[in-house]
């Protein structure tokens, strides 16, 4: 079941001490994204939307506003909670992949089962089985430096949905791809979405790929466009 989205006129500054001026990264944006939904975030570099995911994934907290995910108020959370939140509720997936190097595929896609306890037998009956759902079941063995980008990026998503979280965040996904192979990766996710139920909210500012989207919203300085 994917997570209940709401932001309430969240704004984030920067900087500002000492009588510097501050950055408005975010201006007021509201917004609320039902479970199992699929939202593009669209609109050029440095308009708010890595910002904005990392307000949702609780890696940053708001200036002013609240974000909500199914009722909790991120804000509210403490520091271990905030580390489940990011472990269990709301994974990430990032434009550079951010695989470990000295690991495997297989051991990749295991690490976040292992952090949560999950015994290794376990973890790599699961993580294998990760991978046989991106189409890479004869890639478990293979390091980053064996894969090409795309094989990296169904990696990266195999591990981010490892623990079967609620909210998938994904950060320019296919800014490292090439357009047919940005084109798969996008497929493969919007056909996870539509199997497992995930809530999906991905960064980008390529109309082509947020049209893999079912809701597109556009951010421009900071604000979200009528």
């Amino acid at each position: 079941m994917g997570a209940r989205v709401i932001a309430e006129s969240v704004t984030k500054s920067y900087g500002g001490g000492r009588g510097a001026a501050g950055v408005d990264a975010l201006l007021g944006v509201s917004l609320a994204l039902e479970p199992g939904s699929f939202t593009a975030l669209l609109g050029p570099s440095g308009c708010g939307k890595s910002t904005l995911l990392n307000l949702l994934g609780g890696l940053d907290r708001p200036t002013e506003g609240r974000v909500f995910v199914d009722g909790k108020d991120l804000a509210t959370l403490s520091e271990d909670d905030r580390d489940a939140y990011r472990r269990k509720t709301a994974a990430t997936v990032f434009q550079f992949f951010n695989l470990l190097p000295t690991m495997t595929a297989l051991e990749n896609v295991a690490l976040p089962l292992l952090l949560e306890g999950v015994s290794l037998a376990d973890a790599d009956v699961r993580a294998a089985r990760g991978l046989l759902d991106v189409g890479l079941a004869d890639k478990e063995h293979a390091y980053p430096y064996e894969l090409s980008g795309g094989q990296l990026q169904r990696v990266a998503v195999a591990r981010a949905l490892a623990n079967e979280p609620a909210l998938l965040l994904a950060d320019e996904p296919t800014g490292n791809l090439d357009s047919k192979t940005g084109e798969q990766v996008l497929a493969l996710v919007a056909g996870l979405v539509k199997e497992r139920g995930i809530t999906v909210v991905m960064a980008t500012h390529s109309a082509e790929a947020a049209a893999h989207a079912s809701r597109i919203l556009r951010l421009r300085d900071g604000r979200l466009e009528p």
